[in-house]
């Protein structure tokens, strides 16, 4: 069957269309997609995640969530490291720990980690602390550091040099240079 001229011209013209068509779907669905916040390095990084988010479930129903605006990881170090690092840890007996700070590294085999620069703790029971850098012993299930804390609630303001918390205990041990301002409330003015 032969084509007239014709026909033949219309064909390429819709078929020409349909290609323009195609790629111009394919062009504006790549500015569409989201961008890809996970690069791999060939340096002593291997993997950087940018919006880090990671939740473990323990036992007893404990959770850990560490949420970063980026985190880099080092295999054969075990190492993560974080920027703008945030942790929350939800300890089995319901008490619950949210931890802020500047920059953070993890030893992703033990669980423990490092925190340092506006490292801010807040706990649900309404205790504040405040410190330098701040480490953490999964083993040990506490918080500790040797620099200057300041622990403050509605009652009472404590300012020490060293911290220890433990959290499935939840004792409190400031190691040196404590002083300690009792808020009054309002019944007692």
């Amino acid at each position: 069957m032969k084509l007239s001229k014709k026909t033949r011209i219309i064909f390429s013209v819709v078929v020409a269309l349909v290609m323009l068509m195609t790629i111009a779907a394919i062009l504006s669905m790549n500015r569409l997609k989201p961008k890809n916040h996970l690069k791999i390095s060939r340096e002593q990084v291997d993997l950087e995640i940018q919006g880090f988010v990671f939740t473990e479930v323990g036992k007893n129903n404990s959770k850990w969530e560490v949420k970063a605006d980026s985190a880099t990881f080092q295999k054969k170090q075990n190492l993560a490291v974080f920027e703008h690092v945030r942790v929350t840890l939800n300890a089995a007996d319901g008490k619950v720990y949210v931890m802020t700070a500047d920059k953070g590294e993890m030893l992703t085999d033990k669980k423990d980690f490092k925190v340092n620069g506006n490292v801010v703790i807040t706990s649900n029971e309404g205790d504040k602390f405040t410190t330098d850098y701040l480490n953490y012993s999964d083993k040990q299930k506490k918080f500790y550091t040797d620099a200057p804390v300041t622990m403050e609630n509605n009652r009472i303001k404590i300012k020490g040099t060293g911290l220890e918390l433990f959290t499935n205990t939840g004792r409190l041990n400031l190691s040196s240079m404590v002083k300690a301002k009792i808020k009054q409330t309002e019944q007692e003015k």
